[in-house]
């Protein structure tokens, strides 16, 4: 995870002396608009891999609640996975109706992880068994802040404006003040890309 070293009370501190509207905008609405921000930004542009070793795993089903994340990473969601090994084989992702059909293959159950995957164990009689390791591959996304005392803002010090100016236009934007919405909107829009760009120099150049 990124951590910028500006700290959530510092930040919104700062946005409510630069942000002029009439309008007393509560932090826990810059909260809310920090943490819709972060959630994408991991989700759909920083895509920052972690993994998950699960010995023994269920038959066919994986609780969803067995991915344990570290402290400071938000919960699992199925939408995370980016792939899944079962004993070193990667599955396909699929979907309910063809996974319990076709072999090596993971679907979204509920909220859950169905799979379906038998290891084959050569000996002069090839044997069929169960799967003893999975290994869960997952987008991991920052733990949703909770008041301004919770840590700091994730994302590289080199983009901290990229955050001000999105959260300066939703500010200004909810004061209804278009002009300067627009403004630090565009300003944010112009960022993102440059941070693409960043993040797109420093990808690893070997794998998926």
């Amino acid at each position: 995870m990124f951590d910028s070293g500006i700290s959530v009370k510092d930040l919104i501190k700062d946005l409510k002396s630069e942000v002029d509207v009439a309008l007393e905008i509560p932090d826990g609405t810059y909260i809310f608009w920090l943490n819709s921000l972060e959630q994408l930004l991991y989700s759909e542009v920083i895509k920052e891999q972690n993994k998950i070793v699960i010995t023994e795993p269920p038959e066919d089903i994986i609780p969803i609640g067995l991915i344990y994340t570290p402290v400071g990473e938000s919960p699992v969601r199925f939408e995370d996975i980016h792939a899944i090994y079962a004993d070193k084989i990667q599955l396909i992702k699929s979907t309910a109706a063809s996974g319990v059909i076709f072999p090596n293959t993971y679907y979204k159950l509920g909220a859950d992880i169905g799979y379906n995957a038998k290891v084959i164990k050569k000996t002069l009689v090839d044997e069929i068994q169960s799967v003893s390791e999975m290994t869960v591959v997952y987008f991991a996304r920052p733990a949703l802040k909770k008041d301004t005392a919770h840590g700091n803002v994730s994302v590289p010090y080199e983009f901290i404006d990229l955050v001000k100016a999105k959260l300066r236009g939703e500010a200004y934007k909810l004061c209804n003040e278009d002009g300067a919405a627009a403004k630090w909107l565009n300003d944010y829009n112009v960022l993102l890309e440059s941070f693409r760009q960043w993040l797109e120099l420093r990808r690893a150049g070997f794998g998926i």
